[in-house]
């Protein structure tokens, strides 16, 4: 069943909060303790929204509360835009990893010659609010990496919006806004693609990170992906995700991935111990994974720091520990396979 993280529950409470809403107003079903980490249904997920749309007398209420996005909504997410080096990569990233966070649609990315198009498709009729929120966090978010540089052509919806709401949507996305559309979408120029993150857009993603084990209460459950639930409470399964879901495994150092998991450095070593494994041994595993497709269309250096070692040599030495050959020569039999 398609379901979120609680955290995205705890936003819209939060964010109810603010507005000086009394969360008596609210289900008790539908207000989790801190001590709670189970994932919450999409459909409980949508009656919040809605209920929150009720109170506030707001009928653009997911819009209002995507605005106010929280490190805390992002989770693990916040770690692996961190990693990245543009938008491209980071939009990759997210369309692979965001299941994790919130199982409740599908995103799809469309190249055209001159425009990206970011399609979303919720899991369910009734997604106004829902759609609303997603969309608007997602351009918030953006806006806050490209500053000024992030100029949309087109935001579209699948629901009714009245003349008034989509003049206050055009006003903030600054570009039209339609409704009645065949689907929800961003169209953006291809070049933000490329545009490189700064200093200063990593020092707010390492915000992100800086997020309570508590706030991210990041167990993720058990049938909302179609894959067992032992799977996800497997510290090696959390880990690899991790790794695999980072477009490159440049900086995807032990420190680094404890903090996207919300645990020190040396409990992520315990952990991963007592399940057989390391994290190196977990690193390398991916490393091999990577190795044929990105060394057959790059040099060696470049082979060795996409796969994140510092020295070519060390690379060098690992690819001759994991195949009994060179990396030179194993490049001239993926050549010679074409």
């Amino acid at each position: 069943m398609p379901s979120v993280s609680s955290a995205y529950q705890q936003s819209v409470l939060n964010f109810l909060t603010s507005l000086g809403v009394n969360h008596q107003q609210i289900p008790a079903s539908l207000c989790p303790t801190l001590a709670d980490s189970s994932r919450v249904s999409m459909e409980d997920y949508i009656t919040l929204l809605n209920k929150g749309a009720n109170l506030t007398g707001d009928s653009l209420f997911g819009f209002a509360l995507g605005k106010h996005i929280q490190a805390k909504d992002y989770g693990v997410l916040g770690y692996l835009v961190e990693s990245c080096e543009n938008l491209e990569q980071a939009i990759h990233a997210l369309t692979r990893f965001d299941a994790l966070v919130a199982d409740i649609g599908i995103t799809t990315v469309l190249n055209g010659p001159d425009n990206t198009r970011i399609v979303w498709s919720p899991k369910c009729d009734d997604c106004k609010q829902m759609v609303l929120r997603n969309t608007t966090a997602w351009v918030a978010t953006v806006y806050k990496i490209l500053g000024p540089a992030c100029k949309l052509n087109a935001v579209t919806f699948t629901f009714l919006l009245t003349q008034s709401e989509q003049t206050i949507l055009q006003e903030w996305f600054g570009c039209k806004v339609t409704g009645s559309a065949e689907t929800n979408a961003i169209v953006f120029p291809q070049h933000l693609l490329h545009i490189p993150f700064t200093s200063e857009n990593k020092a707010m993603f390492n915000a992100l990170l800086k997020v309570t084990e508590t706030e991210l209460k990041e167990q993720v459950g058990q049938e909302s992906f179609q894959l067992k639930s032992k799977q996800y409470e497997d510290i090696k399964y959390q880990v690899s995700a991790l790794l695999k879901a980072n477009p490159t495994l440049k900086n995807c150092n032990q420190q680094r991935v404890a903090d996207a998991l919300f645990i020190s450095s040396r409990t992520l070593q315990r952990k991963l111990k007592r399940s057989g494994t390391s994290f190196q041994q977990i690193v390398n595993n991916e490393r091999k994974a990577r190795v044929d497709k990105i060394l057959a269309h790059h040099t060696i250096a470049d082979t060795a720091d996409l796969l994140g070692f510092l020295e070519q040599s060390s690379f060098t030495h690992a690819f001759k520990r994991w195949f009994s050959t060179t990396p030179l020569k194993y490049k001239k039999r993926l050549i010679d396979k074409k």
